[in-house]
């Protein structure tokens, strides 16, 4: 028997019952974090050449004897955190991010990458770039210009 759709609001229970059934539903990636034994070459890499901006050079709340760096998007949101590496530390902990761009900026980018001589590879959809840890980023654009 099949009940017409009500049009009252979800209550809380129907709303939590709705995310036990699809869990992943309730599930936002915050940022993502980079353990980096070069974080000055890091952090200018990020900011300069990538684009994004700092929000906070500050001890790690995880190990203060080490910084970290918090960067945020053109929203305003925290999307990478780059981590000083512990002395003795192996290579970066991520093996890619991605990354889009609203066409233009993705232009831009790429004129920004032509005019620091920093090296890329374009492929038929992105630009493929690596950072100062070797991690590799995959750039895409976004739409028309």
């Amino acid at each position: 028997m099949n009940r017409p759709p009500s049009s009252r609001p979800a209550t809380a229970q129907q709303l939590a019952e709705r995310v036990l059934r699809r869990p992943s539903s309730a599930l936002w990636l915050n940022h993502v974090s980079v353990v980096t034994r070069r974080f000055d070459a890091a952090l200018t890499f990020y900011v300069t050449t990538l684009g994004l901006s700092l929000r906070a050079v500050e001890l790690d709340p995880a190990c203060p004897t080490r910084l970290r760096a918090v960067l945020v998007d053109a929203e305003d949101r925290d999307v990478l955190e780059l981590v000083q590496a512990d002395d003795g530390a192996e290579g970066p902990n991520v093996g890619r991010l991605a990354f889009s761009l609203p066409r233009r900026a993705w232009l831009l980018l790429r004129a920004r990458l032509d005019a620091q001589g920093y090296p890329y590879r374009l492929t038929t959809d992105c630009l493929l770039i690596e950072d100062a840890d070797g991690i590799l980023l995959r750039v895409t654009p976004l739409g028309e210009c």
